[in-house]
């Protein structure tokens, strides 16, 4: 029984410790099942800002807004410099596992790179999503179902 009260206590602090370091969680999706951390291999661009970072997630809006279909997720940023990208789900069990999320993530790679701000990168067979959206000084990427599940990457 004190086994299981320990790890249950540190569960339980480990959770508060994300909560309380992200304003986000709680709010716009549940404390990340899953948290990894990916190296990239770019560096951010020197010339990049919350206007650029706010253009490409416009352009991925865009991108899936123009399909006939209505999109299945919502696409936003938040910190002070916009360095946070989050994706939420809007359809219930869409985004519910970390695969899946992934999937979406590596998706978004040919939309990405479509971009006027990389048209002079010759990305195709080297950099995926993590890498490009890294160049506009993004540090972490957080994918939710908008219930129970959510999925987070640390960019370094």
């Amino acid at each position: 029984m004190k086994v299981f009260t320990i790890v249950f206590l540190a569960i339980w602090l480990n959770i508060q410790t994300i909560e309380a370091a992200d304003g986000s969680v709680g709010y716009y999706y549940p404390a990340p099942n899953n948290i990894e951390s990916y190296k990239t291999r770019t560096r951010v661009h020197i010339n990049t800002n919350r206007f650029a970072r706010n253009n490409i997630i416009k352009m991925i809006t865009n991108e899936f807004l123009s399909k006939p279909h209505p999109p299945r997720f919502v696409i936003f940023t938040k910190g002070t410099l916009s360095e946070k990208l989050i994706i939420v789900s809007m359809v219930k069990g869409y985004l519910d596992t970390t695969y899946r999320a992934r999937a979406l993530l590596e998706a978004m790679t040919k939309v990405v790179r479509r971009s006027p701000l990389f048209k002079d990168i010759k990305s195709e067979t080297v950099l995926n999503f993590f890498d490009l959206i890294r160049i506009l000084g993004f540090k972490k990427i957080t994918v939710s179902d908008g219930d129970k599940f959510s999925y987070q990457v640390s960019l370094r």
